[in-house]
């Protein structure tokens, strides 16, 4: 195996939202920044694929606005929670900041922004796998990966873990932590040709849980719910 180090002034692990935003951020006051991404992208993720109102200044400001409008969204002008008796209350989108929200695929929303990571000089390596922190004196000071067999190592000041709730980097600083087991569990599926109303967002609620069915790009809709892992186990 081939073994490579480079130097950053940045490092951050996961390219999703908060990744690509923190990098496009970062380059565009000349660090240096190294994005590092398990998956190749575009890829699916499990969402509820809603973008609130007051997002739009956040891609204004990112630089992602036209690249999301061109995306063709679905237009979200209000969300309707139902209870599970059948009671619902409408909510209008623009009570959150902007005229509607937006219904737009993780897939195509987190490509917009890694792409925009990479026209602002980000260095973006996608399909790889961060194999440790490297440490010196109880600080991280980059991460070493492995990426189509071979090992690299790559260092930094300042290392940031944006891999959510998956921790990547920081559980593989506390691999001794006992893990707790999952207590929720979430699913997500593309429809076409469901009943939903036309620019609405429902959310549905239920008994250890509530879901979710709004439309997305290209005539689609998500249905995404979450409910106890109690309930997925005593239904099988």
């Amino acid at each position: 195996m081939h073994k490579s180090l480079h130097s950053f002034d940045v490092i951050i692990a996961g390219a999703g939202p908060a990744g690509s935003s923190a990098a496009i951020h970062l380059a565009r006051k000349d660090l240096r920044v190294l994005l590092v991404e398990q998956k190749k992208f575009p890829r699916p993720k499990l969402c509820g694929e809603f973008i609130s109102p007051e997002c739009r200044r956040h891609f204004e400001t990112l630089g992602v606005a036209d690249a999301m409008t061109d995306s063709d969204p679905a237009t979200i002008t209000e969300t309707v929670f139902y209870s599970s008796r059948g009671h619902h209350a409408t909510i209008p989108s623009s009570w959150f900041g902007g005229p509607a929200a937006l219904g737009l695929s993780r897939a195509v929303m987190d490509n917009n922004l890694l792409r925009r990571a990479q026209e602002c000089g980000v260095t973006v390596i996608e399909g790889a796998t961060i194999t440790e922190p490297l440490t010196d004196k109880h600080a991280v000071r980059g991460v070493g990966l492995k990426l189509n067999g071979d090992e690299q190592q790559h260092t930094a000041p300042l290392t940031i873990d944006a891999t959510g709730r998956a921790r990547i980097l920081t559980r593989k600083l506390n691999a001794h932590e006992p893990r707790s087991k999952a207590k929720l569990i979430a699913f997500k599926v593309h429809l076409r040709n469901t009943r939903v109303a036309p620019g609405a967002c429902e959310i549905y609620f239920y008994p250890d849980g509530y879901g979710g069915l709004s439309s997305v790009e290209g005539d689609v809709s998500n249905l995404c719910f979450i409910i106890s892992a109690a309930q997925v186990k005593r239904h099988h």
